[in-house]
């Protein structure tokens, strides 16, 4: 695959997680906006986000736009997994096993 082709997957993949994650993350502050009271403004866990985007709980919506947020530079590295992987770089898929492996020990080590 051409570099410029590549660039372009992996751009449209940060933009697309960029996008999605402002959308909801404005969507939760309009909610908030309009009707917060009552809700508590607090962290939460990934079950609590699940259990409070069910509820309707503008706190919860935030936060699955900051996990978005969070999760969209790890979805390039993925998608440059996947690419690479298609295209027979095993140097490159290599490389981009090893940050996923260096990633998910830091989630495990460290939540």
């Amino acid at each position: 695959m051409e570099t410029d082709r590549l660039n372009e997957i992996l751009r449209l993949v940060l933009l697309m997680g960029m996008l999605l994650s402002v959308g909801v993350l404005i969507l939760g502050l309009l909610m908030f906006s309009l009707c917060g009271a009552g809700w508590e403004e607090t962290t939460l866990s990934l079950g609590e986000i699940a259990e409070g985007l069910m509820k309707g709980n503008p706190v919860a919506v935030i936060n699955l736009g900051i996990l978005l947020l969070i999760a969209t530079p790890l979805t390039r590295v993925i998608a440059s997994l996947v690419v690479f992987l298609m295209e027979g770089e095993r140097k490159f898929a290599a490389v981009a096993l090893a940050v996923l492996a260096v990633v998910s020990m830091a989630v495990l080590v460290g939540g």
